[in-house]
């Protein structure tokens, strides 16, 4: 049987299953700066993920041309407030733990995609090596007892990255986006309807297109990213094509 159907492109599952096999790369890797290479690009990766989040909800809003290339412009964290507002009446809560780790996160990712020349003032020791050489060393000081250390993720930071701050980013993606489902009202089958493919051949299964591995990395995974926005569990047991 030869028929039409409907397929709804979506990018969000493959930026985010990249940025978990970021993460995975940079645990797997010895090499300090290459594990701190790949952890930069699963921090990006997941930026790039929360940007394909807001973009596949806004498509909950019927809008005319004219708003919607306006609405396109809004910063990210704008563009999830806006689906919220449009849906529920409420404001994303700024005082919110979810709502600050995002939007540190994005400032992160603005200041690593926009770098600009800075200056500051370090205390640099010298000494004379043993051939002879000047040797400079930059003395840092210990976290004072009680001291809350930042996340390098929560600001720039000109030091080596690893594949724990990959992993931060990642849970703070998902934390979010577990609250702003949980806020808007919707359970995760809806919220999936925008963030998967879909088509509409599908007579009994779920309407969700995706690959294989996409699934398998997240399922592998959720003992810490504990996604709750979407479905990843059961997916291989019913007729959902796998592109």
């Amino acid at each position: 049987m030869i028929r039409d159907v409907t397929i709804r492109e979506n990018n969000f599952l493959l930026i985010f299953s990249d940025a978990v096999l970021l993460y995975e790369a940079a645990m797997a890797c010895d090499n300090d700066d290459l594990n701190s290479a790949l952890a930069k690009s699963s921090v990006l990766a997941v930026n790039f993920a929360i940007e394909a989040a807001a973009n596949s909800f806004l498509q909950s809003v019927e809008l005319t041309t004219p708003l919607k290339d306006s609405i396109d412009k809004f910063p990210t964290i704008d563009k999830f407030n806006f689906v919220l507002q449009w849906h529920t009446d409420n404001h994303l809560p700024k005082g919110d733990s979810h709502v600050q780790a995002v939007s540190n996160l994005v400032k992160n990712r603005n200041a690593m995609v926009h770098p600009k020349v800075v200056k500051r003032s370090l205390p640099v020791e010298t000494q004379v090596g043993p051939d002879g050489r000047l040797l400079h060393s930059v003395i840092t000081s210990p976290p004072r007892k009680g001291q809350d250390v930042k996340h390098k993720l929560l600001g720039p930071d000109p030091e080596l990255y690893t594949h724990h701050d990959a992993k931060a980013a990642l849970q703070v993606m998902t934390k979010f986006l577990n609250a702003f489902v949980y806020w808007w009202g919707i359970g995760y089958d809806d919220a999936e309807l925008f963030l998967f493919q879909t088509w509409d051949g599908s007579l009994s299964a779920r309407p969700v297109m995706f690959r294989k591995n996409q699934i398998d990395v997240l399922v592998r995974n959720d003992h810490f990213l504990n996604i709750q926005f979407m479905g990843i569990h059961g997916m291989f047991d019913d007729d959902s094509p796998q592109i």
